[in-house]
């Protein structure tokens, strides 16, 4: 399962602006936003399916982006993603068991 933000653009540039890494948007052909850090660092994301993808060309510069988005995103993200599973705040009605 691919990476899903539920909201919409707005909520996302206000993700992207909680990570705190300056850089610029694009809006490309349909429905595709993409933000660009200054350090190389590059966030995609499909208006129309929420998908969310992740590039780079330095490794460092994308990891940066990602680890801070899914940081920042954390409560709007579904999917899977590296092998950590986001529910969208579903965490409430499924509570982990008390280790105790």
């Amino acid at each position: 399962m691919s990476l899903k933000f539920r909201g919409n653009y707005r909520k996302l540039k206000k993700a992207v602006t909680r990570t705190g890494l300056s850089g610029s948007w694009r809006e490309l052909k349909s429905g595709h936003k993409q933000y660009r850090t200054a350090d190389g660092g590059i966030l995609n994301w499909w208006e129309t399916t929420g998908t969310i993808s992740f590039q780079g060309v330095k490794t460092a510069a994308k990891e940066k982006l990602t680890a801070a988005f899914t940081a920042s995103a954390k409560k709007r993200l579904v999917g899977v993603y590296r092998g950590q599973v986001f529910y969208r705040g579903m965490r409430s009605l499924y509570p982990e068991p008390d280790p105790r």
